[in-house]
């Protein structure tokens, strides 16, 4: 396997399980709700509420000072927060692999097997669930030189980014509403 190729194949390893924020009639099918800062936000433990909900709870946890805005340092505390509870083994960077093991309590339950019907883990029909959703992994987004992990400052670089790309009245401030409508991003 030639090393591009090994590259392209942990990606869609890491985008095993992933929807971004994406809108849901149905919560349950449509698998998890991330934060802009890759946080799960249902799954799991969580439930599954719609993805409206999810992230109007968020937005109120990360409002540290409770002005109804989140500002860029409230932002970024919440990128440096989500970065250290991924990084598992506490070296720096996030791998796909540790990636997977912390959100393993939040992913649906492994699919049927059509032929056995036993149960499977459901990675690979995820990541494929996941490609054709186009939905990219808020976390390994991060990952901007393709070195199939994401360096803290390589974290929160991006998460700055997103801010700016988050503040679409570009006031230096989200509110409640330019998140929530991360949730229908087609709309």
């Amino acid at each position: 396997m030639t090393r591009a190729a090994a590259i392209l194949f942990a990606a869609l390893l890491a985008l095993g399980g992933c929807s971004w924020f994406g809108g849901r009639d149905h919560p349950e099918d449509a698998g998890p709700i991330y934060s802009p800062n890759g946080e799960p936000l249902s799954g799991g433990p969580l439930g599954h509420p719609r993805c409206e909900q999810a992230m109007a709870q968020w937005f109120a946890r990360v409002d540290a000072n409770h002005d109804g805005t989140i500002d860029r340092a409230e932002f970024l505390a919440d990128a440096a927060r989500q970065f250290a509870a991924m990084d598992l083994d506490h070296d720096g960077t996030v791998t796909p692999a540790e990636l997977a093991q912390y959100r393993r309590p939040y992913a649906p339950p492994p699919l049927p097997d059509q032929e056995s019907g036993r149960r499977r883990r459901g990675g690979a029909d995820n990541a494929r669930a996941a490609i054709a959703k186009d939905r990219p992994d808020p976390v390994m987004l991060a990952d901007v030189r393709l070195r199939n992990r994401v360096s803290r400052n390589d974290f929160m670089a991006y998460a700055n980014t997103n801010f700016a790309g988050l503040d679409t009245n570009h006031d230096g401030r989200l509110s409640r509403a330019e998140l929530v409508a991360t949730c229908n991003p087609s709309s």
